[in-house]
């Protein structure tokens, strides 16, 4: 049996002379229970935040998007197309077209993004599954076609899917050009709304590719090759081989690279929570210096004992470091099954609610449990605990013989 832990456990477990110890050790179990719950559970909770808007921008956004290094449109090229479709990791891949467009609707009026996509780009995407209202189709309605319209773009216009008689006029709007000069003009009806993401919903149209490529006059040109991986874990290996293929005419974007700023934000804020978290866990815990420091004061004459039998100031050092790791250890792990069954809860029973959630995807606070943050948070439990009881191990080290047995 290890010594100086089977004395640790004794020492802390056993009845001691002032019941102020014991209620000092306890509220330093549980301070430390707590804040290892906390910590655990938000963390969790910005992994749930992280999937879910993954999964909101997957619904438009790609995997890997190609775009001109320089101006809006590129000229398609067959061979290269070829390329990109050979390429072993690449699952699917299409051909998309946008561009600033004016909107109007009987007396309605808004800008707009309209972007063109061709069959395929739900084997890229899946903005169907974001579909409230109507359906995904562009077939034509009395020869005129049809488009998905955002949401907050179809408040706007008060577009009417069961109006047959007034489509939705499109100006195309290229650069630096005004309302009062569009380049061209022609109608659709609505199709359906859809709702992904305030970002989206205000401002995109989504219809044929064919059509949008004649309202834009434009002929090979496209905005961008749209590709979906076969395993998204490798989209860095693969833009390199892409950009590699393609040179410095074409822009080569992760999925991260799309939402940089976002991401940017979300990770910052996950360090800057966590960093907070860890300061009330190390006020936690101080408790364990009070209470190793009494017990310390509490053990002098047994300490002295044990040196006159031959154990040395390192093995007192690591009687008084296993109590503090057991304290730490036993918080951390109360905290570890607290968080555990907590995030469990939510994640299956959706026990705290988001405000307003009835108007959202998820009506709870999604959470990801990952094994990474239990380790990181354990080892910091770890090495707070070691910290709080360096200063007390010492204290119990330097304890002389002739003056611990005079107690």
């Amino acid at each position: 049996m290890n010594l100086p832990f089977y004395i640790a456990r004794r020492y802390l477990f056993s009845k001691k002379s002032s019941n102020a110890i014991n209620v000092i050790t306890w509220v330093s179990i549980l301070g430390i229970g707590v804040g290892t719950a906390a910590l655990i559970l938000v963390l969790s909770v910005f992994n749930g935040l992280t999937n879910f808007i993954e999964d909101l921008f997957s619904a438009m956004d790609p995997d890997i998007k190609i775009v001109a290094a320089r101006g809006q449109v590129f000229t398609y090229d067959g061979e290269i197309y070829r390329q990109l479709e050979a390429h072993p990791d690449v699952e699917n891949i299409t051909r998309t077209i946008e561009g600033r467009v004016w909107l109007e609707y009987i007396d309605n009026q808004t800008y707009g993004v309209l972007k063109g996509v061709e069959d395929d780009f739900l084997s890229v995407n899946r903005l169907d599954t974001f579909v409230y209202v109507g359906d995904y189709d562009f077939e034509p309605r009395n020869g005129i076609t049809r488009a998905l319209f955002g949401s907050i773009v179809a408040s706007n216009l008060s577009a009417d899917l069961d109006n047959e008689i007034n489509p939705v006029s499109i100006s195309f709007l290229p650069r630096d050009e005004s309302i009062l000069n569009p380049i061209s003009r022609d109608v659709v009806f609505p199709s359906g709304y859809f709702s992904i993401q305030k970002e989206y919903d205000e401002k995109y149209v989504i219809t044929d590719f064919y059509f949008v490529r004649e309202l834009f006059g434009l002929k090979d040109e496209i905005s961008a090759y749209e590709i979906r991986l076969k395993d998204v874990k490798k989209a860095n290996s693969v833009k390199e081989d892409l950009q590699e293929l393609l040179g410095e005419d074409y822009e080569v974007l992760t999925w991260y690279e799309q939402h940089k700023t976002l991401y940017r934000v979300m990770r910052n804020e996950k360090y800057v929570s966590y960093l907070i978290l860890v300061l009330m866990l190390s006020i936690s815990a101080v408790n364990i210096v009070g209470s190793l420091s009494m017990i310390v004061l509490e053990k002098t004459r047994d300490i002295a004992i044990l040196k006159s039998m031959g154990a040395s100031s390192a093995k007192i050092r690591k009687i008084f470091l296993a109590d503090g790791l057991l304290v730490g250890g036993i918080g951390g792990g109360l905290g570890v099954i607290v968080a555990l069954l907590g995030g469990l809860a939510q994640k299956y029973y959706g026990i705290i609610q988001l405000h307003g959630g009835e108007s959202f995807r998820v009506k709870a606070f999604p959470i990801d449990l990952v094994l990474s943050d239990f380790l990181l948070v354990s080892i910091t439990v770890v090495v707070l605990s070691v910290l709080a009881s360096l200063y007390p191990s010492l204290q119990a080290s330097r304890v002389k013989i002739s003056e611990g047995l005079r107690q």
